[in-house]
């Protein structure tokens, strides 16, 4: 907001300087950018200081002239001489016979329109365009000037329309499937049917707070005008102006927040300027008028402010901070009632009002003190020192973290994801239009730049949050469900003492074993039968993981119909990491070391091809007990004398007692027990 000194001093008494003026905004939480002195020959009027504040967006009410004067004259002490208009002041004059028809009354709480005949479009005086300038603002004619002075003056937007242009009533509705509109830019603009617009008779002649149509624009030969002051829905003006891709002074307005007791304060003063330039006559007016919000009442006990500031301020000061905002208020022992103007929308609860009683009267009225209270030791919580743990654990494995987009492919995600996806409304690009519901095809895509580039050995992993909804049409939040994924692809680092070690699907499960260790928790593989995999994993190098009977994710090796890598064949895997944070556990159990030798045995065992070893190994484990302390595969076997369509199997179970030594005749026995259940259960038959 670009605010000049010589419009800023008809509402108040100025004797400082700009600087001096910025410094006073700036110390009381108005952000000042720079002070500018105009020069006359610039400016073409009197030389002018101006003042460039960047606002918040809380603070809506400093957008016009009045808003800067109320600040001002509270920070400065002295009284703003506002005229009727800008303390929302109304005006009546006789019912238009053009009428306001709203079909939308949540997005339009209030709209007036008012007729003035005998138009004489012209350029306006030397004085408006010299104060339209110096805000940045271009000056065109009188009539359009008028509205952008009113907006600046007052805070409200405005429009002019050619009233012999618009065909019948004012409808304020929703567009219609199809509706187009060409804006005053000259483009031609598509609507969506969530866009609120003015219409008439023949369709569309404005997009609701963000800009009019060419339809009814003003021209040197129009005679009558409409002009529109309303009080439209911010979220409403945001959504259209987002989608359109179309940004003015009328909608950051609305999109902050307008004062809706405005509106016929606004046209007031629009009609005093027409009378004022001899633009026009002020003829009639028409109006619909909403259920307007009730004034909004806090509360501000003595006790309380100083309770949070740390310092002791008397009735009379507060009562002249209220005073000199302009807000009404009732006090009794101490405790002051508040009415909060609608220009200050920022204003909710009780510390709200102290912020503001302390700025106005200086921050450095507050006390320097030290902290009070019992002090404690920040520390991370127990869900980030597992996301810790998970990522010092892969990258102690070799892995490195990727972070990719959350947006991603609508057919990649597709193949890995949900069944639900959530389009973007204005994506960055096509390939770039849904948010992920599956990390892999963002990890996938950059690892096939990796590849392209030559770099064909490398681990990556990611944590992040897939976005998951069951609506087709999305009105509640997304589920962020956090994720665990990662690609692998090619082999280790060469080692003259060491062969390189493919990166295949067991690399892949024995990174996942190292995450299980080190999470406490033991990972169940199982044949992955999830016809939604059948084109995208390996059928025979693919596993579902579970933990303690729920579903984690799964792990494999891309099918060869995905495979578009050469000969290379990456592994993948995805799990759900709150899963995997519910079962993991951070317990220590600490043992002694053990005093009494253990004895090693060997079990080969033929069995069916579809017979799982890690079946087979569970239920090892359950049969051997406390004395068994490891079981493990160490060998796989097809081929004579194997029969077809069988295969061997080869355990290592190790036995061993904390109390005492085991006898031969022991581990003999329980190696035949297992054995027995075995071939019991599985079919299967000790390997000769």
């Amino acid at each position: 907001m670009r605010v000049s000194k010589e419009w800023l001093s008809e509402f108040i008494e100025l004797r400082e300087t700009g600087a001096e003026l910025a410094e006073l905004f700036t110390a009381a939480g108005v952000e000042v950018a720079g002070v500018e002195t105009a020069a006359a020959e610039e400016c073409g009027g009197p030389g002018d200081e101006i003042l460039d504040l960047e606002l918040y967006p809380n603070r809506p009410d400093c957008l016009c002239m009045a808003g800067i004067a109320r600040e001002a004259g509270a920070l400065l002490g002295r009284r703003p001489a506002l005229s009727g208009w800008a303390n929302g002041e109304e005006k009546i004059w006789p019912a238009s016979r053009q009428r306001v028809v709203v079909d939308a009354p949540e997005l339009c709480l209030r709209y007036a329109g008012l007729v003035t005949e005998n138009a004489a479009i012209a350029p306006s005086p030397a004085w408006m365009r010299n104060r339209l300038s110096k805000a940045g603002v271009r000056p065109i004619n009188n009539v359009v000037d008028i509205t952008n002075y009113c907006m600046l003056e007052l805070g409200q937007p405005l429009h002019a329309f050619d009233a012999d242009k618009v065909r019948g009533d004012i409808h304020v509705r929703l567009a219609r499937q199809g509706e187009t509109i060409i804006t005053l830019d000259g483009i031609t603009r598509a609507l969506a049917p969530d866009m609120l617009v003015i219409a008439d008779d023949s369709g569309p002649v404005a997009i609701a707070g963000v800009m009019g149509g060419l339809a009814t624009e003003i021209t040197p030969a129009t005679k009558n005008i409409f002009f529109e002051s309303a009080h439209f829905l911010g979220a409403s003006v945001r959504r259209a102006s987002r989608r359109l891709g179309l940004r003015s002074e009328s909608s950051g307005r609305f999109e902050k927040g307008v004062d809706p007791h405005l509106c016929l304060a606004a046209l007031g003063r629009v009609a005093e300027l027409m009378s004022e330039l001899a633009a026009g006559r002020p003829a009639a007016l028409t109006e619909y008028k909403g259920e307007l919000p009730p004034p909004r009442r806090v509360t501000l006990t003595e006790g309380r402010l100083a309770l949070v500031t740390g310092a002791r301020y008397a009735k009379t000061e507060i009562a002249r901070v209220l005073r000199d905002l302009d807000f009404a208020y009732t006090e009794a022992e101490g405790i002051f009632t508040v009415e909060i103007p609608f220009y200050r929308q920022d204003l909710h609860i009780e510390e709200d009002l102290i912020e503001e009683i302390a700025r106005i009267i200086g921050y450095d009225r507050i006390p320097t003190t030290l902290p009070q209270g019992e002090t404690t030791v920040g520390r991370r919580s127990p869900r980030q020192d597992f996301r810790l743990l998970v990522r010092d654990t892969l990258t102690r494995s070799g892995f490195c973290e990727a972070i990719t987009y959350s947006f991603v492919n609508p057919q990649q995600d597709a193949l890995w994801g949900g069944k639900r996806r959530i389009a973007l409304r204005n994506p960055l690009r096509d390939e770039l239009s849904v948010m992920r519901t599956s990390i892999l095809p963002g990890l996938l895509e950059a690892g096939a730049r990796n590849a392209a580039r030559r770099n064909t050995d490398w681990l990556l992993f990611e944590m992040g949050s897939v976005y998951l909804t069951e609506e087709d049409d999305l009105r509640e939040p997304p589920l962020e469900a956090p994720r665990l994924a990662g690609v692998l692809l090619g082999e280790s680092g060469r080692h003259w003492r060491e062969a390189p070690g493919a990166y295949d699907f067991f690399y892949g499960k024995g990174v996942l074993e190292a995450l299980a260790r080190a999470c406490r928790v033991v990972f169940h593989y199982e044949r992955l039968t999830e016809a939604r995999y059948a084109d995208l994993l390996h059928p025979g190098r693919a596993a579902l993981v579970r933990v303690e009977g729920e579903r984690l994710g799964v792990l494999g090796e891309l099918h060869p119909n995905q495979n578009t890598w050469g000969g290379a064949r990456p592994v993948v895997f995805e799990l759900d990491l709150d899963a995997l944070y519910r079962h993991a556990s951070r317990k220590i159990t600490a043992a002694g070391y053990p005093r009494f030798p253990g004895m090693s045995r060997d079990l080969a065992v033929v069995v069916a091809e579809e017979v799982a070893a890690a079946d087979i190994l569970r239920r090892i484990r359950e049969l051997g007990g406390d004395l068994l302390r490891e079981a493990g595969v160490f060998d796989l076997y097809r081929g004579a004398p194997v029969p077809p369509g069988r295969k061997s199997l080869a355990f290592h179970l190790y036995y061993q007692s904390p109390e005492r030594t085991l006898t031969e005749e022991e581990a003999g026995a329980m190696t035949a027990e297992i054995l027995m259940e075995v071939e019991r259960e599985f079919g299967a038959a000790r390997r000769q």
